[in-house]
């Protein structure tokens, strides 16, 4: 009588351990897609304090992930998932233009987009 006391403790404790483990993942996963879509839907810079211009030349028949990755390289951008998902469910999706840029770590992404797809406001491509 004592071992299946025993044992049945043992397989309560142990469910409840893998209960736990399961609720702790389904919480992390939350937060991760939380932050993820917090970050893609909101508009910052990649740094706040730095604004030192940054030459960024985007070679002609670059796809998005390559573009992406040299905006990457060059640290205007934090996270390329980010950036790459804000293209897709954007307007600039397909919009993006070969040439030489002049753009700051200070500038937002959605300015950064806007450069690199003609429409800024002000003038920070120096040729294409």
């Amino acid at each position: 009588m004592g071992d299946k006391m025993i044992r049945s403790g043992i397989r309560i404790v142990f469910h409840i351990l893998i209960d736990v483990v399961i609720v702790l993942a389904i919480i992390q996963i939350f937060i991760t897609s939380y932050n993820f879509f917090y970050n893609v839907f909101t508009d910052r810079p990649a740094s706040y304090t730095e604004s030192a211009q940054v030459q960024v030349i985007i070679p002609p028949d670059s796809t998005t992930v390559e573009i992406v990755d040299i905006l990457e390289e060059d640290g205007l951008v934090e996270d390329k998932y980010v950036m790459l998902a804000k293209i897709y469910i954007s307007s600039y999706h397909g919009k993006l233009m070969p040439g030489t840029y002049v753009l700051s770590k200070s500038m937002t992404q959605s300015q950064i987009l806007d450069a690199l797809t003609h429409t800024e406001k002000e003038d920070t491509n120096t040729g294409s």
